[in-house]
C-alpha cells in the first residue's frame, strides 16, 4: 500500500488556465450599441410591418452569428478538460469496481457470521428450556432481538458473552412465568366455569386473547346472571300463556249447552259433539218443558228443524 500512497502523493496535473480574449471587443460592443440603438428608435405601424419584420431578421441573424462564434470557442477551451475528466474517471471506477467485490466479500463473511452466532444463540436457547420448564412450543411468541447475535454480544473466542447469557436467562425465566399465570388463569377460569354451569372451554380462550381471570370471571358472572333473568322469563311467559288457555278453555266450556246428547256452541251455534250413530234408529216422542234465553230457543228451534226433528208447542 505505500507504493500507491507515493504514486497520489506524486500524481499531479499540470494544466494553465487559458484566457478568452477577444479581438477588437471595443469595435464590437460599439457596432452593438449603434446597431441597438438605430432599431430601437424605429417606429413602426401599419404601414411598414414588412420593414419591421425584415428588421427583427437581421437582428436575429447578428445574434446567431454572435451564439455560433460563442460555441466554438467554448468546445475548444472545454475539450482538454473533458478528455481529462475522462480519464480521470476511468482510473477512479477501475479502482472502485475492485473496492466493490471486496465489499461484496465481506458482506458474505459478516452475514455468515451472522448465521453462526444465531445458531449458537439457539442452541444456548434449547439448552435452558428444561431448567425453565419449557418446551419448544413455548417460544412461538419469542422474538430475538439483534443485539442477542451481533458481533458485540459474543467473545472473541465466538461464545455468547456473559451478559448475553443472562439476558436469554431472563427472557426465558419471563416467559415461564407467563406461562404459569396463563395456567392458573385458565384453571381459575375453567373451575368457576363448571361451578357455574356454562362450558370452560371457551371461556378459557379469552385468557389467551390478553384478558385476566378476574375480567372473564366477572363476563361468566354475567352470562349466569343473563341465562338465569332469560329462564325466569321463559317460565313467566310459559305462566302466562297457560294461565291464558285455561281462562279461554273456561270461556269457551261456558258459552256450550248441552240438549240431549248433543253439545252446542252458543256462539258459534256448531255441534261441538255430534249425537252417536245408533245402529237402529227408531223414531221416539218425549214431551219437554223447556226455558231458556229467546236466542238459544231460537238456535235449538233451528238445529232441531235441520235434523228433521218434529216438535210442536203444547
Amino acid at each position: 500500500m505505500s507504493n500507491e500512497v507515493q504514486v497520489l502523493e506524486k500524481f499531479e496535473v499540470d494544466y494553465q488556465p487559458s484566457t478568452i480574449e477577444i479581438k477588437n471587443e471595443s469595435a464590437l460592443a460599439e457596432m452593438v450599441e449603434s446597431t441597438a440603438t438605430y432599431y430601437e428608435s424605429l417606429v413602426f405601424t401599419d404601414d411598414n410591418i414588412p420593414e419591421a419584420k425584415k428588421a427583427r431578421a437581421d437582428l436575429n441573424k447578428i445574434a446567431t452569428l454572435l451564439d455560433d462564434q460563442r460555441k466554438t470557442v467554448k468546445r475548444g477551451y472545454n475539450e482538454p478538460l473533458k478528455s481529462f475528466e475522462d480519464k480521470i474517471k476511468a482510473y477512479s471506477n477501475r479502482i472502485k469496481s475492485v473496492g466493490d467485490g471486496i465489499k461484496e466479500s465481506i458482506d458474505e463473511y459478516e452475514a455468515e457470521q451472522v448465521r453462526i452466532r444465531m445458531g449458537k444463540i439457539n442452541q444456548l436457547v434449547d439448552e435452558m428450556l428444561d431448567s425453565h420448564q419449557l418446551v419448544p412450543t413455548d417460544l412461538a411468541q419469542l422474538e430475538i432481538p439483534k443485539s442477542w447475535y451481533t458481533q458485540s454480544a459474543f467473545t472473541k473466542k465466538g461464545e455468547p458473552t456473559k451478559k448475553t447469557v443472562e439476558e436469554v436467562h431472563g427472557k426465558l425465566g419471563y416467559i415461564a412465568l407467563e406461562k404459569k399465570r396463563i395456567g392458573e388463569a385458565k384453571s381459575a377460569v375453567r373451575d368457576f366455569a363448571e361451578l357455574s354451569g356454562l362450558d370452560p372451554y371457551a371461556w378459557e380462550n379469552l385468557i389467551d386473547q390478553g384478558l385476566s381471570s378476574g375480567e372473564v370471571i366477572d363476563r361468566i358472572k354475567q352470562a349466569v346472571d343473563q341465562k338465569k333473568a332469560d329462564e325466569a322469563e321463559k317460565e313467566r311467559q310459559r305462566i302466562a300463556k297457560a294461565e291464558y288457555d285455561a281462562a279461554m278453555e273456561e270461556v269457551r266450556k261456558r258459552s256450550q249447552e248441552q240438549v240431549g246428547n248433543v253439545i252446542i256452541d252458543g256462539a258459534t251455534g256448531e255441534i261441538v259433539e255430534p249425537v252417536e250413530k245408533q245402529e237402529t234408529d227408531e223414531v221416539m216422542t218425549f214431551t219437554l218443558e223447556i226455558s231458556g234465553f229467546k236466542s238459544k230457543l231460537h238456535m235449538l228451534n233451528q238445529f232441531m228443524t235441520e235434523q228433521g226433528i218434529t216438535f210442536k208447542k203444547v
